[in-house]
């Protein structure tokens, strides 16, 4: 009758049977029954945009501090914010779904603190010890690094949640149903980390130059940052955290059977029986998957649940029911890419219980990412080498070392102002495929026509910094589209561990860009007749 829902039998054998109304009835709550305690509401995406912000900006007020922590070493200030990082992040898949994400966020926040103090206890003139505040910017990079693998993770399931709630108030209100903006909370924190490199370098020439504050002052002032980065996360995110562990989607009100066909889970939430029935423990079903015996499980924020049950979309790559129409424009280009993966990268169209890899098994999986990592690598080492090396080298005039440095700061401001855009923009604009993989090839073509303008002057004046801009917007760009991108084309049950391992790829890149940098920089210092190059160039005249 109109009344019967679909009850799946223990039995894996078993068929969907039909209950009674009055069976349906009777499993239903009565009405004057006290509704059971709803989970806090969803945050919103400003915490995730806050503590983008404060997890980078202890990395750029090292960088920014590098010439007064090292004189003649700031290349050893740059590779000691980037090395202990990259080890956190290419060990992150082997143990990240082990720790929580608050403990992963209360030592990144005790981390923070201790390399402000380091540096600043190390950095006055009577205790200046250059291998400890060396420790300190260490301890910066590690932070840096465990905060945003962790943070980008936990956006996107905050994401997902977001999206598994929006479609089944859908299904409770029907057409008339809200449809959430996708990937809110990872385009705010990527805005976040964008606007920390403005932020960071403001803030370091507002203590020491505005206010004529000592750095030793400056960085204790600092350690202010990383009580609101924790403070942050433990007031709007921790709780929310540990109240959707496991919890299943909040769907539709309660509303009259006759006129529904609801049917309610184990928490008394109901669902729209015309799309959706329960099993016996309550979880929800698919009319497909009661036809075939088989449950859905949900998306549990702490990362040891296996996800949504995949299904084959075109091509028989594994999809998830935000990879559908509704969700365009990933998933027609997403095939294009990934169909030199084959089937069996994610696990076939099963769910990949995470916990139970092996190492080999995890490392196999962090390469199947390659559609993703290989244009963060690219953009990252292509415009960190042309900022480190063709920029260093140009100035107006060149063999002025005022004008140069006066050409590097103007043109870092210019390109995180770009970065800053680019970041927030996922929600506005989300990249397909081709452009995604577009734009480090660009970038490459920055760094080529920087390098040959640094050596030739055939475009030699300040409105370079329309095209530092535009480096800015590329590399921003990449970096949002690709954790957006992620949290859409792969299946759930892999999304968390792919955000935190496949963001080792832009650490990877700074790498190979600080170390070229340095060359390119000594051959536009050859080619111009300037002094002071660390290294040697490879093109001797």
């Amino acid at each position: 009758g109109r009344g019967a829902i679909c009850v799946c039998q223990a039995a894996p054998a078993a068929g969907c049977q039909l209950a009674s109304r009055k069976e349906h009835e009777q499993a239903m709550p009565l009405h004057d029954e006290a509704p059971p305690p709803r989970p806090p509401p969803h945050p919103t995406a400003a915490p995730f945009w806050a503590l983008g912000l404060l997890n980078n900006a202890s990395f750029v007020i090292m960088i920014a501090s590098a010439k007064s922590i090292s004189e003649g070493g700031t290349a050893l200030v740059f590779l000691s914010s980037v090395l202990p990082g990259l080890c956190v992040k290419l060990s992150a898949p082997y143990w990240f779904d082990r720790v929580s994400y608050r403990r992963r966020l209360l030592a990144a926040s005790v981390l923070m603190a201790a390399c402000f103090s380091t540096v600043a206890a190390f950095s006055g003139e009577g205790s200046a010890n250059v291998a400890m505040e060396l420790f300190g910017v260490a301890l910066c990079s590690v932070q840096g690094s465990m905060g945003e693998a962790s943070l980008l993770a936990l956006a996107g399931k905050y994401d997902n949640k977001a999206q598994d709630e929006a479609a089944a108030n859908a299904i409770g209100d029907g057409p008339a149903g809200k449809k959430v903006k996708k990937g809110k909370c990872i385009t705010a924190f990527s805005s976040g980390t964008g606007l920390a490199g403005i932020f960071g370098f403001a803030y370091k020439v507002l203590f020491t130059q505005f206010l004529g504050l000592t750095l030793q002052k400056t960085l204790l002032l600092a350690n202010a940052l990383a009580f609101c980065y924790w403070g942050c996360y433990w007031n709007f995110l921790d709780a929310h955290v540990e109240s959707m562990n496991g919890s299943s989607i909040v769907a539709g009100s309660d509303e009259d059977d006759d006129n529904n066909n609801m049917a309610y889970n184990s928490n008394d939430q109901n669902v729209g029986c015309g799309s959706y029935s329960v099993d016996e423990e309550g979880r929800l079903l698919t009319n497909e998957t009661c036809t075939r015996g088989e449950s859905r499980s949900h998306d549990d924020i702490d990362g040891r649940g296996s996800g949504l049950e995949l299904s084959r979309g075109a091509g028989g790559l594994p999809t998830t029911p935000d990879s559908q129409d509704d969700v365009e424009p990933f998933e027609d280009e997403y095939h294009e890419v990934n169909s030199l993966h084959g089937d069996d990268h994610y696990g076939g169209g099963e769910d990949v219980d995470i916990p139970s890899l092996r190492p080999l098994e995890r490392l196999k999986l962090s390469a199947s990412f390659w559609p993703y990592m290989v244009p963060l690598f690219t953009v990252y080492a292509a415009e960190y080498a042309l900022q480190a090396g063709a920029w260093t080298a140009i100035g107006f005039p060149v063999d002025s070392e005022e004008a140069r440095d006066q050409f590097y700061e103007y043109s870092n401001w210019t390109y995180q102002a770009g970065v800053f855009l680019s970041r927030s923009s996922g929600t506005v604009y989300q990249a397909s495929m081709a452009v995604f993989w577009l734009m480090p090839i660009l970038q490459c073509m920055n760094l080529v026509f920087f390098t040959v303008l640094a050596a030739t002057h055939f475009w030699y004046d300040y409105t370079m910094l329309i095209l530092c801009f535009y480096v800015g917007l590329l590399g921003g760009g990449v970096y949002v589209n690709g954790f957006l991108r992620i949290n859409s084309d792969l299946p759930r049950s892999v999304r968390e561990f792919a955000l935190a391992t496949v963001s080792v790829a832009d650490t990877i890149g700074i790498v190979v860009a600080d170390i070229s940098g340095l060359f390119i920089q000594s051959c536009l210092y050859q080619r111009n007749g300037i002094a002071g190059a660390v290294v040697q160039c490879p093109l001797q005249r």
